[in-house]
């Protein structure tokens, strides 16, 4: 395929440039920092080459588990690198993201699967594919921030500053970052189920009612975590909870159902 050589290319420089980001926290170093930084740039260009190859070729695109997590994994990578820009220490997400995007690469190269051609796509199914991968996307990095933020909270009141934890942000902007990412994830998640409710023949059917009940889950708990920092003004541990309660039920959803249809069952949810 035309797009494999991008693809081990980008895997390449997002395990490099992991491997250099772990080494600048424990030496303080900015510039392997700006060098890690570099490469997991330029894995993300060769990443959105192979993509566009993908969806975008002459070929009909190929909507099975994997290529879908590559596209999930480029729009983290992205996310994780434009947030990163203005505050360098946000970066510090790459050390869980960048070593997950190679893997996805990895697995869409080597997993043995059964291709699932979408041969007409409608402009509702589109809204709903796109506002799906990108809420994944926000949703997951979120995810990640979540766990830095308990892991900040955690070694703040033991009195115990790590290197790693001098790298990150502030909790109170890591904070803040978190729930941006949650509601802006939220409102794509939103238009996610909107659409597939208005778009995709029958929902609930047999194949798709699982993955339709993580999803609408998915929402409830990121609506009631939104509900309760807007009233009640939750933080810390609740929220980091609630995050990575969501995040799964989220990866459930998307990828369990999904994952269990085309290799267990030789079904797409098409059928």
């Amino acid at each position: 395929m035309t797009h494999d050589l991008p693809l081990v290319l980008a895997a390449a420089f997002y395990m490099v440039s992991a491997a250099l980001l772990y080494h600048s926290i424990g030496k303080s170093s900015v510039k392997l920092q700006t060098l890690s930084f570099s490469l997991a740039v330029a894995g993300a260009l060769l990443h959105i080459i192979a993509q566009s190859a993908h969806w975008f070729g002459d070929d009909v695109p190929d909507v099975s588990v994997a290529p879908l997590l590559s596209l999930c994994a480029l729009v983290i990578i992205v996310i994780l690198l434009t947030s990163s820009i203005g505050q360098r220490r946000f970066f510090a997400a790459g050390l869980v993201a960048l070593p997950i995007a190679a893997a996805v690469l990895l697995l869409e190269l080597f997993m043995p699967h059964k291709p699932f051609a979408l041969n007409e796509i409608s402009l509702g199914v589109a809204t709903h594919v796109v506002s799906s991968v990108l809420a994944f996307g926000l949703l997951s990095i979120a995810g990640v921030y979540a766990f830095f933020v308990f892991f900040i909270d955690h070694f703040l009141r033991r009195h115990h500053l790590s290197p790693l934890v001098r790298s990150l942000p502030p909790l109170e902007v890591l904070e803040r970052l978190l729930f941006r990412l949650i509601a802006a994830g939220f409102v794509l998640l939103t238009v996610s189920l909107v659409s597939g409710v208005m778009y995709i023949n029958d929902i609930f059917a047999q194949h798709l009612v699982h993955k339709t009940i993580l999803s609408i889950l998915t929402w409830l708990v990121f609506g009631i975590l939104l509900f309760g920092r807007w009233r009640y003004g939750w933080r810390g541990s609740l929220a980091v909870r609630l995050t990575l309660a969501g995040v799964a039920l989220l990866v459930l959803s998307y990828f369990g159902t999904k994952a269990v249809l085309e290799i267990i069952l030789d079904r797409s949810w098409q059928s």
